[in-house]
């Protein structure tokens, strides 16, 4: 019994036809792996100035743990003479945050580096919609004003009264 192969040529046309069907995956974040927002942190203080006190008490306490715990994360800490202690981050779609911290206590300090941490980088902007669809609806926006018949609600009083 002889087998029947397709010439090379057909095989190609035949293959490229079928690729046309399959939609390409784009790389999202959780498909495959989970790929951190936030790539860097660069904390800069002054040695000398007052207002760089807490930044450096953290620096020499708690930054190290942190950096431990988040190896995904590039730590950078930076003199940055005269100037106010701030917390810069830098994101993986481009995006920088920074955060000053001349106000805030040793105590305060991982919790606005927590949350340049979590912060996903996008910019924030307010939602006009409540609800986000791709399909809006057939019907439109339902109003009372547009009803042919109205309808009452009575109860049995009402009606022997009439």
């Amino acid at each position: 019994m002889a087998s029947f192969r397709l010439p090379r040529v057909l095989n190609d046309v035949i293959r490229a036809h079928n690729d046309q069907f399959i939609k390409p995956v784009k790389p999202k974040n959780g498909v495959g792996a989970f790929v951190f927002p936030c790539r860097k942190l660069v904390f800069n203080y002054c040695e000398r100035s007052g207002s760089s006190k807490s930044m450096m008490e953290y620096l020499q306490t708690e930054a190290v743990k942190f950096a431990q715990s988040n190896p995904q994360i590039e730590v950078i800490v930076q003199p940055r003479p005269s100037k106010h202690p701030i917390v810069r981050a830098f994101y993986t779609n481009g995006q920088q945050k920074t955060k000053c911290v001349r106000k805030c206590s040793a105590e305060e300090i991982p919790e606005v580096v927590k949350s340049l941490r979590d912060h996903s980088g996008h910019k924030l902007h307010r939602w006009n919609r409540y609800v986000i669809s791709d399909t809006p609806s057939v019907r439109g926006i339902y109003s009372p004003f547009h009803v042919k018949e109205v309808h009452e609600i009575s109860d049995q009083r009402s009606r022997q009264q009439k």
